[in-house]
């Protein structure tokens, strides 16, 4: 029988079988300690993550849409194509995470936007950080006219990443 503990020690879960394997939709794992944990392809969505210490974790590929990883410490964690769709990530620690590919950060817009291998993805248009800079320092139009709500929101996106960007890459 393996378990899943909080840094004190007190035992959250029991489990056979691999950690990756599991099922842990919806579970209570706040406090974890996930530290260097394998779960590759994990099935984590809506589970209590809060204050989990998931340092050095392999979550590439698992499925994190709509848990709570606030305050969770996911430095150098791997979540090379998580699935962090409408997560609570507020106050998560994500220095050297490798969020590469992942389906990250929701924020409101009525396209469909990301970040995919550095670039961000808004609407049909993938752009680097720079190349999207340069376009709103322009007089240029893709479909959306300028001065509207509609492109503040893409504006906002655009800013938003950016800056998520520039804090993961410091």
């Amino acid at each position: 029988m393996n378990q899943i503990k909080r840094i004190d020690g007190s035992v959250i879960m029991e489990f056979d079988g691999e950690l990756h394997k599991q099922n842990l939709s919806r579970a209570d794992l706040s406090g974890a300690d996930l530290r260097g944990a394998y779960l590759s392809g994990a099935y984590l969505s809506r589970a209590d993550l809060s204050r989990a210490y998931l340092t050095g974790a392999d979550l590439t590929g698992a499925d994190l849409s709509r848990a709570d990883l606030s305050g969770a410490d996911l430095r150098g964690a791997y979540l090379t194509g998580a699935d962090l769709s409408r997560a609570d990530l507020s106050g998560a620690y994500l220095r050297g995470a490798d969020l590469s590919g992942a389906i990250k950060i929701p924020m409101y817009c009525k396209w469909s936007h990301g970040i995919t291998d550095g670039l961000v993805h808004i609407g049909c248009e993938k752009r680097s950080v720079e190349e999207w800079g340069k376009f709103f320092a322009s007089d240029d139009v893709i479909q959306t006219p300028r001065n509207t709500q509609d492109f503040k929101q893409i504006r906002a996106v655009y800013e938003a990443y950016k800056a998520y960007l520039n804090v993961i890459n410091s």
